[in-house]
């Protein structure tokens, strides 16, 4: 009985480390966006802060839960991205947004 209850310690322990490290060094912005380029869409954060993200063909846009490659947020649109520094820019590594509902 020992060993087991051991055994489970350990795994918890061990797999916690993994759980608590997944987000490694990842920049998390939410806001609305302000601007969109063809590189670059600018985004107001919650707190007020003016945040520019950077994309590449690497970008995972997903829309509506629908992961695409052609769709992009429009000003006004609301999204959530998942961002790493990279030679001093923000660039995104996935971009989630949904399209305004029709009122």
């Amino acid at each position: 009985m020992k060993h087991i209850l051991a055994l489970i310690l350990a795994t918890f322990v061990l797999s916690y480390a993994l759980i608590a490290g997944a987000h490694g060094n990842a920049t998390h912005v939410m806001g609305t966006v302000t601007e969109v380029t063809d590189t670059q869409i600018t985004v107001k954060t919650l707190k007020g802060k003016i945040v520019t993200l950077h994309f590449n063909a690497d970008t995972i846009f997903q829309q509506n839960g629908i992961t695409t490659n052609d769709a992009r947020p429009h000003v006004g649109t609301r999204l959530i991205a998942e961002a790493a520094t990279i030679e001093g820019k923000l660039v995104a590594v996935e971009i989630k947004f949904a399209s305004p509902k029709a009122k």
